[in-house]
């Protein structure tokens, strides 16, 4: 089953501002970090139930998983959850950030 992608404003903000951090202060690398997060994120087309659950997922009413993107301290967490054949992104953020709380997001 192949499923559809669709990054909530929340999302999309979040990945322009990492985007635009990076770029200020890599401008080469800053094209190629957003081509490969992008990537990362298109492959949730073909089995996103294969991410595990978020830590917090367990606070909201949907299930909320999580894609990690790189590794250590430039590590990113890609929460998502699916609806339907939709594969909803829900943020973007760095491991560091506090977990996600009910005024997060609108749920």
């Amino acid at each position: 089953m192949s499923f559809e992608i669709e990054y909530t404003p929340n999302a999309q903000s979040e990945l322009e501002d990492v985007y635009l951090w990076i770029k200020a202060r890599a401008p080469i690398s800053a094209a190629r970090w957003r081509e490969n997060l992008i990537a990362k994120v298109e492959s949730l087309v073909s089995d996103p139930d294969r991410h595990r659950l978020a830590p917090e997922s367990r606070r909201f009413p949907v299930e909320i998983r999580q894609l990690l993107f790189r590794k250590h301290r430039s590590q990113f967490r890609i929460l998502f959850t699916i609806s339907g054949k939709c594969v909803v992104i829900l943020s973007v953020r760095h491991h560091s950030r506090r977990p996600l709380e009910e005024g997060d997001l609108p749920l």
